[in-house]
């Protein structure tokens, strides 16, 4: 913070020496009168307006004044300030009225404050404002209509503040209107067809986050200008309604994601030809896919999730060269993959998680796509095997989600070249054979996700839930030490723990129940992360009965224990046991005492 309030206090001093240098010619202008006027708007500007840096009251109002004139850009013909830009300066207050005398104004830029109060009516009648730009403010109150009657109007940015009620019913006229952006409002009301019908140049609407309600104007998608039309996040509703007859549309990104839109998606959405994104997830569109979907051969970013579509999966989906997300999660689209989807040699990303009716075999082509980044088709009804191959051509992949489905056969050796994968989920299927002895070739893996391993940056390693009916390799201790979790449970391993298991410092959970394993317990594995359900139940009574007076007696310090803190004590209850055991030959060695005890003292103990 302090060196962010030199950056502002030198930038001031610096904006202050060229106004200095102007005031010598301010002075000697003719035009006093103007230049008056507009040096009182300034005034009353600042008057209004203050900083956490303070440096508004030490370097003194007059001062100020003419610092904020070189803000302003003077023009240097009329001495008239045309352009105000105050950005990112964390200046609070409200925006006084006087601006509104700013006759020669063309741009005003005050992004990134904290003013608040509402918008002055009278910007909107400045006859030569092209720009203004108050977004990422607190500002209250309804927008001036007279900002959508102006000739000249460029940019209106006001996102990103508190701005409510209804958006201007009446008639538009912006004919150089490029950006309208009014993004995380609260304005609430229909969208006026009248913005439709505006003379309207502006290639970005930007409506999103709002309360809009009611239907969306046919025409909005015919305004050949707009290239941007986002309207996601309000409570839109009814029929997603394209012009009838032909479109002339340059649209090149069309958001409606999370709205109350309803009906199918209509055929004649393929005339959008230029659509690079289409966003209409988490509405209630029903229906299918457009079976010539495919002929959106521009389109990049296909998000579809989370309606009650039905049908199949369109074939023409694998025609779109340049598509690089398939997002289609969470509908009740039935059938099979199709193989074209294998064409998609751009794809980064492709999620049809949770269809349940999905089935058929994954086509192999698809795991040959190199640049993919995510494979998310878990919780569906796919069968088959996974290709024998599946990590050798899947450089980038962070990704794969198979689990919840009815693939047999066993896990892929070569899923371990897959480098840079992070979550790896294949519980709940029908799997068998061994784990992968090569484990150690993952470098990247953050969660050794529920069937299988996710290694070396892997937090969490679920691999229960499938009868596997193997050994554990011993390499599974070289996985990285941000794995949190492995889950085994009911994997039908057996035979051994591999000692070096104890090497993964950060495990915090390891659940082995209801498998075959024999021998001892490594004892580098700390005893906090051995879960076994009956014992930690049993021990957990204890220590609650230990903790919960203790909670009792205090207030806000007991507070702060936590879920962690009973562990620990647990961990120590449990070496405490393990130490007085009736046979002097099952009690633990003081070798294994002091480890334990490191243990636990590095992991709860050290700040």
């Amino acid at each position: 913070m302090t060196s962010d309030l030199v950056h502002l206090r030198n930038d001031a001093v610096d904006k202050i020496s060229i106004a200095l240098c102007q005031v010598n010619k301010i002075a000697n202008v003719q035009r006093a009168v103007s230049f008056e006027t507009d040096q009182q708007a300034l005034l009353a500007f600042q008057n209004l307006v203050t900083s956490p840096s303070h440096f508004w009251s030490v370097i003194g109002l007059k001062i100020l004044l003419f610092a904020l004139g070189s803000v302003s850009l003077c023009s240097p013909k009329r001495q008239r300030v045309v352009c105000l830009t105050l950005a990112d300066l964390q200046l609070q207050g409200t925006i006084s009225p006087s601006l509104v005398n700013l006759s020669f104004l063309s741009v005003l830029n005050l992004e990134n404050n904290l003013f608040h109060g509402g918008i002055p009516y009278g910007l909107g009648h400045l006859p030569r404002l092209r720009v203004i730009d108050i977004k990422k403010n607190q500002l209250q109150g309804s927008i001036p209509t007279s900002l959508f009657q102006h000739p000249r109007l460029e940019v209106i940015a006001l996102a990103f503040n508190e701005l409510d009620g209804e958006i201007w019913k009446g008639p538009w006229y912006v004919p150089e209107l490029r950006l309208l952006n009014l993004t995380n409002n609260s304005l609430t009301g229909m969208i006026p067809p009248s913005v439709a019908n505006a003379h309207f140049t502006g290639n970005r609407l930007r409506l999103y986050d709002n309360q809009l309600t009611c239907l969306i104007p046919a025409k909005l998608f015919n305004i050949s200008s707009v290239l941007v039309l986002d309207l996601g996040v309000n409570s839109l509703s009814g029929p997603l309604l394209l012009s009838e007859g032909n479109i002339v549309s340059n649209h090149k990104y069309l958001s409606i994601y999370v709205n109350q839109i309803s009906g199918y998606i209509p055929s004649n959405i393929c005339q959008l030809t230029e659509l690079n994104v289409l966003s209409i997830s988490f509405n209630n569109i029903t229906g299918d896919i457009p079976r010539n979907i495919g002929c959106l051969s521009k389109l990049e970013e296909f998000y579809i999730g989370d309606n009650p579509i039905e049908g199949t999966i369109p074939a023409s989906l694998g025609n779109i060269s340049t598509l690089l997300n398939l997002f289609c999660s969470s509908n009740r689209i039935v059938g099979q993959i199709p193989p074209k989807l294998g064409k998609l040699s751009s794809l980064r990303q492709l999620n049809f998680r949770d269809n349940s009716n999905l089935s058929g075999q994954i086509p192999e082509a698809i795991f040959n796509i190199s640049s993919l980044k995510l494979i998310s088709l878990n919780f569906n009804n796919l069968s088959g095997r996974i290709p024998a191959t599946t990590g050798l051509h899947l450089p980038n992949l962070q990704g794969l989600h198979l689990g919840h489905n009815q693939i047999e056969g066993e896990i892929p050796l070569f899923i371990t070249n897959a480098s840079k994968l992070e979550i790896l989920e294949l519980a709940h299927n029908f799997l068998t054979g061994a784990i992968p002895t090569n484990l150690e070739n993952f470098v990247s893996c953050n969660i050794f996700s529920y069937i299988l391993i996710n290694l070396p940056m892997n937090q969490e390693s679920m691999m229960g839930f499938n009868p596997l009916n193997g050994v554990l390799p011993n390499s599974i201790g070289n996985l990285s030490y941000t794995i949190e979790k492995i889950h085994l449970a009911d994997a039908h391993i057996s035979g051994l723990i591999p000692t070096n298991i104890g090497n993964m410092s950060g495990l915090t959970a390891l659940i082995f129940q209801q498998n075959n394993l024999t021998g001892s317990i490594p004892s580098d594995i700390p005893a906090y992360a051995i879960t076994n359900p009956e014992k930690q139940s049993k021990l957990k009574e204890v220590v609650l009965k230990i903790v919960t007076p203790v909670k009792k007696g205090k207030s806000k310090d007991v507070e702060q224990i936590t879920f962690k803190s009973e562990i620990c004590i647990t961990c120590m209850i449990e070496l405490a046991l393990d130490c007085t055991k009736e046979m002097p030959e099952s009690r633990i060695t003081m070798k294994d005492v002091v480890k334990r005890l490191n243990k636990i003292k590095n992991t709860f103990l050290e700040t």
